[in-house]
């Protein structure tokens, strides 16, 4: 049995051999993108805090530094850093620029790594090299790091490093890490159905158990004291609550504020509610005896129940775990209001890796890949004449959305077709690939 092994084994020393040399390719072409201008009104903003946070620290940031900041801390500490090694090395606003830009490159070289984990661990690791690759060189994913210059890849990777951490039966650092990627960017915390529903799933009325709970829930609070407290300004009810609690508090406070900076419909995102003229439509406005923002809950609420569906059925394989991961983050952006139009990025790399079990779902990934590329792209081109707010009725805005549309009834079709019908291959072991 052991020269069988030992061929194995040099096939895959042989594989990634031949990867480095592509790596490098892929990681030269992604820095030379990464010095195209970037969509000035997010960028202009990241290098500010930057340098502030390099000159000032942090303990004022939230509060008396001039800006209005309504980000997550976490993602902070990546722009102090960055700010650091600008200051420090007298580097050009220019060079500063990409600088920011590659931390979300770095990450989704992780994440394509992670992928290949993933997809080793479920003996499947030549479709995942293929996988991981398309991943690194997909339109859709660069344009929001190397040329936009946003961040959402960061969380993205994160969420993806949950389920990896999950499959290796690491409950806890899964945990610590889905809350890291929460106070990266609140909207990662869709997926706390599916991380609380894999934590407890075997979770054993023993002390083992509950001891791993404890510790869990110990060090969760230690990791959110240590990335609050540095930039922690007491909240409105400082003299309510005990000194304890109220840094606890000022996330939510945070994070509702955000919430409230760009109340509508939709925010040139191209979504459900684009197609019924919900941009920059107030999403407090009634629709249908509703409002935009009760229907949208309404809907989304609707979605994530399916995709607990098909993840249920699916017998919570890795397939399907990934696949519940992509619709959820796919319905919130369709569905959901005060929508913005980076906000598709994350179903990017689930989809990704959901392909890895069945190739059928490589037009998905095409089509909303696609989506995402193109919601940049328009805005991207037009805030080259400083147009940053699409028109209610934009013309493309609409037919683009409607393409969307279509791209989230396929992706529910799907959903059905992998885990709900009779008959299906629900399982995660699926051998479509093979025929390649």
């Amino acid at each position: 049995m052991s020269v069988p092994s030992c061929k194995i084994h040099q096939k895959n020393q042989s594989r990634y051999y031949f990867l480095i040399p592509a790596l490098l390719l892929i990681l030269i072409f992604r820095i030379t993108i990464s010095s195209i201008k970037p969509y000035p009104i997010d960028m202009n903003g990241y290098v500010a805090w930057s340098n502030y946070l390099a000159i000032h620290g942090p303990s004022q940031f939230y509060g008396t530094s001039g800006f209005h900041v309504v980000y997550a801390p976490f993602f902070q500490y990546f722009l102090w850093f960055t700010g650091e090694i600008a200051n420090r090395l007298s580097l050009s606003t220019a060079l500063h620029v990409v600088l920011i830009k590659l931390w979300s490159v770095l990450f989704e070289f992780i994440g394509a790594w992670l992928i290949l984990l993933i997809s080793e661990k479920a003996n499947k690791p030549e479709t995942g090299t293929i996988m991981a690759f398309i991943y690194l060189v997909n339109p859709g994913v660069y344009i929001n790091s190397s040329i936009w210059g946003q961040f959402d890849s960061i969380p993205a990777t994160m969420l993806i490093g949950v389920i990896a951490l999950f499959e290796f039966r690491k409950h806890n650092l899964a945990a610590l890490l889905f809350l890291i990627a929460v106070l990266t960017k609140p909207q990662s915390g869709l997926l706390l159905p599916v991380v609380l529903y894999l934590y407890f799933k075997d979770f054993k009325m023993d002390l083992k158990s509950f001891l791993r709970l404890i510790t869990g829930l110990v060090s969760g609070l230690l990791i959110y004291y240590a990335i609050v407290l540095p930039f922690y300004l007491p909240t409105s009810l400082a003299n309510k609550l005990p000194k304890f609690i109220d840094p606890l508090y000022w996330i939510f406070e945070l994070y509702y504020n955000s919430i409230k900076d760009y109340p509508f419909a939709t925010a040139n995102a191209f979504n459900f509610w684009f197609l019924l003229g919900g941009q920059i439509q107030p999403d407090k406005l009634p629709f249908l005896g509703l409002s935009y923002f009760a229907w949208g809950n309404i809907l989304t609420l609707a979605a994530v129940l399916y995709a607990f569906i098909c993840l249920i059925k699916g017998g919570a394989s890795i397939y399907s775990i990934a696949y519940f991961s992509y619709l959820v983050q796919f319905s919130a952006f369709f569905f959901m209001t005060k929508m913005h139009e980076r906000y598709l990025l994350p179903a990017i790399i689930f989809i990704t890796l959901t392909s890895v079990f069945d190739k059928k779902h490589l037009l998905l990934l095409g089509l909303v890949s696609f989506s995402v590329f193109i919601n940049h792209l328009y805005l991207y081109i037009i805030s080259f004449g400083e147009v940053y707010w699409l028109e209610r009725w934009d013309g493309l805005a609409m037919l683009f959305s409607f393409f969307v549309l279509i791209t989230y009834m396929l992706s529910v079709y799907q959903g059905y077709r992998a885990f709900i019908q009779p008959g299906n291959n629900s399982t995660g072991v699926c051998d479509d690939w093979n025929d390649y």
